[in-house]
Formats: structure tokens, sequence, C-alpha cells
């Protein structure tokens, strides 16, 4: 044992004491005043206490280290103003026991906190490995000692790994119980949110909502929870919901089986409704090899909308897939299945799908790059249940080849490069019932060059460029075989796309402002009377608390603004924050799922186009505000308005929501959701952290 002076302590009098067993880490006992009494030193002076993995603070403290029976003890007794760190984890209590020898102890009226979440009980023993278990315990987000809630239970068993697991649990507020439960397991590393939730939501049309769900067990990455509804307009419902995530998220699967019964919507299967969802993701390290698996089977189309659960939706679209991909250095490949299962769906199956390619490679010491790809599949269309009566069947096994090859010229400031390829396809079924193939052959030619200057506080960069492609009139016309996807839809295309885009850097902040100025020309077509029908504008400018987007396509040919798009976000203080976009679409800019892609404004004439759900002129105002109004209180308001869409009145729809903290870590949040068909009223009670 050993006492450091005043000298060099002028607030405590340290007393150190270092033990070494071969059973028993070694340690050290730093106290302030202590006395030593029959193999015991001791002080209410406080001290601490240090090992490894464990820290002891306290007001009163007693280390005993002596021989009884033979025995050796070693032990410390701790008590007043205690605090204790073991194994990373911080214990408060009344008072410890601990022995060195066997690395374990007692502790009196303890708690120890993790993220949302306190634990306490009677009694909390310590074990060598770093686990404990907690008796006559409770688990609840209130930090103080009087707990407005909690979870009680008789006996909490806490893994080295933080793994809890407790049975026979009681919900209780103000102590008194309301509600029981037979066990209860969790990951307290990721126990984010309580075990059970109530939601509370009134609709116009349908009438008051009540919702709860319950985790039902969860133990290292996985939970299971139960959810109970009940609408008063239509009836109970019910689900079971699974989740399961690696905590580097290399491995997902998430599943939901939800049942109810709707006294509202009967059909030829009665009023019971039902949907099975589920995804599963998996890949490796480098993500090279990835499997994405998705179900969806419903029993009607109105489900999704009908019964939701914002707490927990699976994005499976609706779909039933397989989609496998692996990547190497040479190649890829991808496998796709998508079956067709809910009968009010039309969807094109893909019974398989397979790709496979090589990535650009040069062909010897020529410069030139080739790659090429093939795909092969059996693809069938089938309709939703009353058009398959009246449409022709639509399958085929699909096979195509697409190679390119290009080759980089840099001519001094300048780069050129010129490609060629060639699409082949062939199908086995066609609508005149015989096989088909169909050929083109495409080429094209990009240049492009900067321009760059530096200023004292900015950069700025000109890229000037022009973008030629061209494809030949397919030997089979689109009448000629079956339109699976926008890839069977050629047509015979020269177009040119030419401009120049701005950049300025800020020396501070990521790229401040970028404007792209283009055009588009098609040559030798039937659709466009002019050359150069479509001039375009991308805009951007971005400040750290301000941004501001815009997109504007104006259409020479009609004289009209095909489509623009406004959006703009304005962060004035840490209090307020809004946001509005702005977007217009006139009736010649068409709904394709690709606006880079011109084959169906080559082979379908304008007037036709015009008459078709491709033609969809819309106006669309989004508005996001949120404001601080006090310390604890926050508002959310957000809204959208349409309005110009043929044979359609306008819409309005609104939401404002509230946010205040509760007690207990809880946050309140109720509003308002006003919609053409519905008016909605939420409250709801979740942990903040």
């Amino acid at each position: 044992m050993s006492i450091a002076k005043k000298l060099f302590f002028p607030l405590f009098l340290l007393a150190c004491w270092r033990g070494e067993a071969e059973d028993a880490k070694d340690f050290e006992v730093n106290l302030k005043d202590p006395i030593f009494v029959n193999g015991a030193i001791s002080t209410d002076q406080g001290g601490i206490v240090t090992s490894e993995g464990l820290r002891i603070q306290a007001q009163k403290i007693q280390y005993i280290n002596k021989t009884e029976n033979g025995k050796q003890i070693k032990k410390i007794i701790a008590e007043g103003d205690l605090m204790m760190v073991y194994w990373d984890r911080v214990f408060v209590g009344s008072k410890l026991e601990y022995d060195f020898a066997s690395n374990t102890g007692t502790l009196l009226d303890g708690k120890t906190f993790t993220d949302y979440w306190f634990l306490g009980g009677d009694k909390i023993e310590l074990k060598e490995d770093g686990s404990y278990a907690l008796y006559n315990a409770y688990i609840t987000t209130c930090e103080s000692q009087e707990n407005t809630w909690d979870i009680h239970t008789s006996h909490i068993s806490i893994s080295d790994e933080h793994l809890l697991s407790a049975g026979a649990i009681t919900l209780r507020f103000f102590k008194v119980p309301i509600f029981w439960l037979p066990s209860f397991k969790a990951n307290l590393s990721s126990f984010k949110a309580p075990p059970i939730r109530y939601k509370l939501i009134w609709d116009k049309i349908l009438g008051p909502r009540l919702s709860m769900r319950y985790r039902v067990y969860s133990w290292e990455d996985f939970s299971v929870f139960f959810r109970f509804d009940y609408r008063i307009s239509r009836g109970p419902g019910a689900a079971i919901e699974t989740d399961y995530h690696t905590p580097d998220e290399k491995t997902v699967f998430m599943t939901k089986t939800y049942g109810a019964y709707d006294k509202t919507v009967p059909d030829e299967n009665g009023y019971r409704r039902y949907r099975l969802q589920g995804l599963y993701h998996v890949e490796n390290s480098d993500k090279s090899t990835q499997l994405d698996i998705t179900y969806d089977k419903l029993s009607d189309n109105k489900m999704p909308s009908d019964f939701k659960s914002d707490d927990f939706e699976l994005d499976t679209r609706l779909r039933t897939r397989l989609h496998f991909s692996h990547e190497e250095n040479i190649g890829f490949a991808f496998i796709n299945v998508q079956p067709k299962i809910n009968y009010f769906q039309s969807i094109n199956q893909e019974l398989p799908m397979v790709t496979m390619g090589l990535r650009p490679f040069n062909l010897g010491k020529s410069g030139i790059l080739f790659e090429n790809s093939m795909s092969a599949g059996f693809l069938d269309y089938e309709y939703m249940r009353g058009l398959s009566e009246f449409l022709p069947n639509t399958h085929a096994i699909r096979m195509e080849s697409k190679n390119t090859l290009y080759r980089p010229i840099p001519i001094k400031h300048v780069t050129l490069t010129p490609s060629a390829g060639f699409i082949g396809i062939f199908y086995n079924n066609n609508p005149q019932n015989r096989s088909i193939g169909q050929a083109i052959f495409n080429y094209a030619l990009t240049a492009n060059t900067q321009f760059y200057r530096p200023y004292e506080n900015w950069q700025h960069l000109v890229e000037p460029y022009i973008t030629f492609q061209g494809y030949t009139r397919p030997t089979a016309p689109n009448s000629q075989h079956y339109i699976f996807y926008i890839d069977d839809g050629y047509a015979q295309m020269d177009e040119l796309q030419f401009g120049f885009r701005n950049t300025f850097f800020s020396n501070r902040h990521k790229p401040a402002f970028n404007a792209d100025v283009y055009a588009r020309a098609f040559f030798d077509d039937k659709t466009f009377t002019r050359t150069i029908p479509k001039g375009y504008l991308d805009l951007s400018w971005q400040l750290p608390s301000l941004s501001f987007y815009a997109n504007l396509c104006w259409n020479f040919q009609e004289q009209v603004l095909d489509y623009s798009n406004f959006r703009a976000g304005w962060t004035i203080n840490e209090n307020v924050a809004l946001s509005a976009e702005f977007r217009h679409r006139s009736s010649y800019d068409w709904r394709k799922a690709d606006h880079e892609n011109f084959f169906l404004d080559m082979a379908r004439p304008i007037d036709e186009l015009l008459e078709s759900p491709l033609s969809d002129r819309r106006d669309t105002l989004l508005t996001r505000l949120r404001l601080r109004l006090t310390p604890k209180w926050i508002c959310q308001f957000s809204s959208k308005h349409g309005w110009g869409r043929s044979n359609e009145p306008r819409y309005n729809e609104e939401s404002i929501h509230f946010y205040t903290p509760l007690t207990c870590s809880w946050q309140l949040r109720f509003g308002y959701t006003h919609s053409e068909d519905d008016d909605r009223f939420t409250i709801n009670i979740h942990l903040m952290k």
C-alpha cells in the first residue's frame, strides 16, 4: 500500500493499494483519509477504485483483503453517491459489493441506461463476462425515480452482447398495471422504439381508427411484431410483421401478413381481405453479387390504400419479383423472374429473363473499345381479369444482342468519339403467330471540350458539346412484333443534341451555380416540321441556406412550353424553413418513362399521341413550411394543389401537424389532413431521441 502526500494532491489524500492474484485482475484503490483496521482499509471521505473494465466511485468505500478459513477475500463495499462503470456501461445505486476474486458483484437499488431506455431494479447481479441480471426490475424512458410509466417484471437478464430477456412483464402507468405480456426479448443495441405503440386516427369517411403495434419478440437483429387495428365503420384487422437487418445492412428480410374483416366491401370471397408482403435483400461485401426477392399477394387492388400502416410499409410496389445480379471485372450477369399472382393486374411476366455482357475492352492496340450484351427469356404479357377475354395472348421467347464499337479521338482541345453498333432481336412468336427477326444499325458521334477561367473567389467552367445519334429503319415494323419493353419500339431516327454547360465553383462550397442550355434537332423525320423542335434549359443554384432548381423545355414547333419545373428551398434560421415547387406539363409533353428516348415521337404522329393517355396536361403546386413556434412546439405545414387536367376538377390537399415533447422522452404529434375524398385527424405519441 502507498499513500500519496498532500504536496502532490492539494484536494485529496490518496491511498493506493494494488492487489495482484492469479484469479483476479490488477486493480487500484485510491481513498481520501483512509483508515486501516483488521485487514480492511476504508474511508467516508470519498474514493475511487479502478480495474480493467471497472471503475467505482463513492462517498464511503471499504476494501477488504484478508484470509478467512483458508480462503482469500478481496472485495469492495461502496455506498453513498455511488457510481460505477462496468464494461463501458454506467450504473448508479445505493450500495455495491464487488468480489475481485470472482469478478462478480451485487448492486442494490441499481439503475443503468442505453439510448432511450433506463433499466433498474431492487438488486442487480454483475457477472464476470460483463452480463448482468436485474430483480424486481423495470424498463422506462423516465430519468427520474418516480416513473410516469414503466415495464415491470420480476427478473431481467442482459447478456454481454446487450441481449435482454424477460418473462411475465406488465406495462404500468403511475404504477397501475394496464397490459400484461407473456415474454419479451430485445437487443438493447438496436432497441429504438417502444414495445407497444398506440395511435388514434379519425377519418371523415371511415371514422375513428385505433391502432396498436406490439413487439412480440426481438433478439439480436430479428424482431417480430403483432399489429391490431379497429375501424368503427369497417371492422377489425390484424397483422404479423417481421423485421431482420444485419448491422452492416448487407442482409434485410421483412414480411407482413395482414388480414381484415371489412364489413363495407363484400366481394366473391366475402368480407375477408388480406395482403401478404415480403422482401429479401442480400449482398456480398463489395456489392458485386446481389439478390432481391419481393412478393405482394393481395385480395383486391384497394387493399394498399384502405389499410395503410405508415410505421411499417414495405416497398414491394405490388410486384412479385426475383432479381439476381453479379458483376466481375470482365463482365456482368442479371437474372429476372417476375410472375403475375394478382388477378387485377396487367403485367409483363418474365419467366425468366437472363442478361449477360462483357465490359468494354480494347481490340488489340487499335484503341477501339468493344462492348456487347445478350439477353434471352420467355415473356408473357398477362392482362387483368376482364380484359384477358377480349385481348389476344402476347407471349414469345425473346433473344437480343447489342454490340457497339467506339473510340475516343483527342484533337487538341476537343475530344471526338465516333461509335457504331448493331442491335438484333429474335421473337419466336408475333401477332401473326410466326417467328420474326429484328435488326437495327446505330451510329453516333460526340464532341466536347472545356474552357476554364479562375477568378479571385470563384471559378468558371464552360463545356460546349455536340451529340449525334442515328438508327436505321428497323427490318421489321412495330406492327409485326410484340412490344414488351421500351427497347422493342425502335424507329428510324437521326437526332442531334448540342449545347453548352456553364458551371461556377465557389472556392468554399461545391458548385454554386450550374446552367445547361441545349437543343435537339431531328432530320428526315415525318413527325416534326421544324428541324429544331425543342430547346431546353436546366438551372441549379445552391447556397448554404438557399437552393433553387429549374428545368424548362420550349416547343418551337407548337410554340408552347412543353414542361417547366421550379423548386426552391430556404432555411431562414433555426426556427423557420420553407420550400415550394411548381410543375407544369403541356399536352405535348408525353408521359414517357425515359424523357431522353424519342422513338415514340418518331413512330407515332402528333395528332394520334394527343388523343392518347400519353398526353396529360397538368399543373401542380407543392409547398412545405416548418416553423418552431416556441422552444418546445414545432408546426409543419404542407399543401398540394393541382389544376389544368382535362375532364378533371381542381384539387387541393393540405396537412398541418404539431409536435411537442412530453415527459420521459415521449413526443406528442397531432394534426389534420385534408384530401379531396377525406378529412383525417391524427394523434400519435412516440419516442424521440
